[in-house]
């Protein structure tokens, strides 16, 4: 009697149980799905490209979830009826019409698997259009053409590229003094004008206007020169070019007056400078002598690079400053730009070393630190004139050796490198016979150093 009992009450508290399960899952059968969005309200315009994000759930098992806008004509159903999951999450691209008109609602549908929904709207807003279209083409201020007097003209060929972060409307070409006025339609977020203009001898300023969709618009202005075809002197593809300050004279430095530019390509050189004043010049030169090859601008176009010893002028830079450089000796052209440093250049201490002056004793080093003004270190040496072996020189932080500029040479140039481990390498050698003060320049930001005369 005693098991009989036992044995009702085992399946009675089993029945408890049962009952109990399947009344919470009743419970559960009436909860509404849960619906997050990742944001409900989304900026945008017409041709971008949206991101609707979020993440449903229920107990259940979902059946579905509908991303619906009936004015953009969008209607998005994930069908999940064979997976039936309790948690999912959506990620939903939309492309934005062209035509779409602002301030409507995505509407999102959350559907369970016993027919019960939830439901939210994402406000689509208009984000106006603030960004101007950018040129991919740098035009200079004045462009050289050489007048063919065969064909009695001088022909320019323009390929304009341009962008807009949003779709571009037109670019506009204007050359009032060829009565050309032209507006180009365009669309899309890249476009180019591509046109040949034959010109006569004189020259023509020439406006280029690109403006998008939201009316932007990006002006340049250039100046086409036809003239008869400059006389250049012979070039070679060069294995290393050299930049040089024009306003100074070679012969007043014993090292580093030429800086090298490291051959990129074919024809084309790339190298760095400092520009210490305003309207500073700089010349190019394929070796190190003023006498050779001799790369500068034609007297007449500022932007046409050309080899030609006593007829070109140097490149004027107008701002003092680092700069890059590239050259293309064979397109006749260059550009400049201001430099960014990726890391901070070094700014601690520095003491001269070397041999052949008189201040120290061989690979000693100087008594006084290197004077720091910026990135540029300079000191006050003697060079004794009478020295017979190879002079030599760095530059180094003596506290620790932890910070050494060293030097490097071969066929393709020269430079200095920073050695943050005193590994070792070599250093800067020169020859000379000059007796008396010399100042030596080090420029931790582009890694260059000089010695000059000091002759007043």
């Amino acid at each position: 009697m005693k098991n009989v009992l036992i044995t009702i009450g085992k399946l009675y508290l089993l029945l408890t149980l049962i009952c109990f399960a399947v009344g919470c899952d009743d419970d559960k059968e009436d909860v509404a799905p849960g619906l997050y969005v990742a944001s409900e309200e989304i900026e945008t315009f017409p041709g971008d490209t949206v991101l609707v994000s979020g993440t449903a759930s229920n107990y259940a098992g979902l059946a579905s979830i509908t991303l619906s806008c009936e004015g953009w004509g969008i209607h998005k159903v994930y069908d999940l009826n064979g997976q039936k999951p309790k948690v999912f999450n959506y990620d939903y691209r939309l492309v934005v019409p062209k035509t779409a008109a602002f301030e409507e609602n995505l509407l999102i549908t959350i559907c369970d698997v016993n027919g019960w929904e939830t439901k939210k709207n994402v406000l689509l807003t208009y984000i106006a259009d603030m960004e101007s279209p950018v040129m991919q083409t740098q035009l200079p201020s004045r462009i050289a053409v050489d007048f063919n007097t065969a064909a009695n003209k001088g022909s320019w060929n323009l390929n304009l590229k341009f962008t807009d972060d949003r779709d571009l409307k037109s670019v506009r070409m204007q050359i009032p003094d060829m009565q050309i006025d032209e507006t180009v339609a365009v669309s899309g977020r890249s476009g180019e004008l591509k046109r040949t203009i034959d010109f006569t001898t004189g020259e023509f300023p020439v406006t280029l206007t690109v403006t998008d969709a939201g009316g932007n618009e990006t002006i340049v202005n250039t100046t086409v020169v036809v003239m008869l075809a400059e006389e250049e002197d012979p070039f070679e593809d060069y294995s290393v070019m050299w930049v040089v300050n024009a306003s100074e004279k070679a012969e007043d430095y014993l090292d580093g007056y030429y800086a090298p530019m490291i051959h990129k390509g074919e024809y084309q050189y790339e190298g760095k400078f400092y520009a210490d004043k305003e309207d500073f010049q700089i010349f190019f030169t394929s070796g190190k002598t003023m006498n050779g090859d001799l790369f500068g601008v034609s007297p007449y176009v500022n932007s046409k690079l050309m080899n030609k010893n006593g007829y070109v002028v140097p490149v004027t830079i107008a701002e003092p400053g680092y700069y890059g450089v590239w050259i293309d000796l064979q397109a006749h052209t260059y550009s400049v730009w201001k430099l960014e440093f990726s890391t901070t250049p070094y700014t601690g201490s520095l003491t001269i070393s070397g041999c052949g002056f008189s201040d120290f004793a061989d690979w000693g080093t100087s008594a006084t630190e290197m004077a720091r003004d910026g990135y540029r270190y300079t000191c006050t040496l003697n060079q004794i004139g009478g020295y017979t072996a190879t002079r030599q020189y760095y530059a180094a932080r003596v506290s620790d050796w932890g910070y050494i500029l060293r030097y490097w040479t071969s066929d393709e140039g020269c430079g200095w490198w920073e050695d943050t481990t005193n590994a070792g390498g070599a250093v800067c050698s020169y020859t000379s016979d000059y007796d008396g003060e010399v100042q030596i320049t080090f420029d931790t930001a582009i890694l260059w150093a000089t010695i000059k005369k000091i002759t007043e």
